[in-house]
C-alpha cells in the first residue's frame, strides 16, 4: 500500500515522502519552481507529484485581483508551454507535462 507524508508547510521547503508498506520509495521536492524526483521509482513518484502539485508548488502570494484558482491556472498554462522559473532559455516550447497530466495537475488544487 502506498502512503505519502507531506512535510514542511513553508513554500520552497515543502516535500512529499512516499512509502510502500513502510519502506521509503523516495522524496519529491521543488527545484526551480518545478518538481524534483529521483530516478528510482520515478513513475510512481511523478504520478504522486502531479496529483499533489498544488500543495507542493503553489505560493501563498497571489497578485491583486486574482483568485487562488486563477493564479493556479496561470501557473499551469506557463508549465504547459515549457516555462520554468529562471531557465526559460534552456527549455523548449514543449509542455512540462506528460500526456494526461495537465488536467490532473490543474485539479490538484482540490487535493489540499
Amino acid at each position: 500500500m502506498i502512503t505519502i507524508k507531506k512535510l514542511n508547510k513553508k513554500y520552497g521547503k515543502r516535500k512529499i515522502q512516499v512509502f510502500e508498506n513502510n519502506k521509503k520509495l523516495g522524496e519529491i521536492t521543488e527545484c526551480w519552481h518545478w518538481i524534483c524526483i529521483p530516478k528510482e521509482n520515478h513513475e510512481i513518484l511523478r504520478k504522486i507529484a502531479i496529483e499533489n502539485l498544488w500543495w507542493l508548488l503553489h505560493s501563498d502570494h497571489i497578485g491583486e485581483g486574482y483568485t487562488e484558482l486563477e493564479a493556479w491556472e496561470e501557473k499551469i498554462k506557463r508549465w504547459d508551454k515549457g516555462r520554468m522559473y529562471g531557465v526559460n532559455e534552456l527549455v523548449p516550447e514543449d509542455s512540462l507535462f506528460f500526456p494526461g497530466e495537465k488536467e490532473i495537475a490543474l485539479n490538484s488544487i482540490n487535493n489540499k
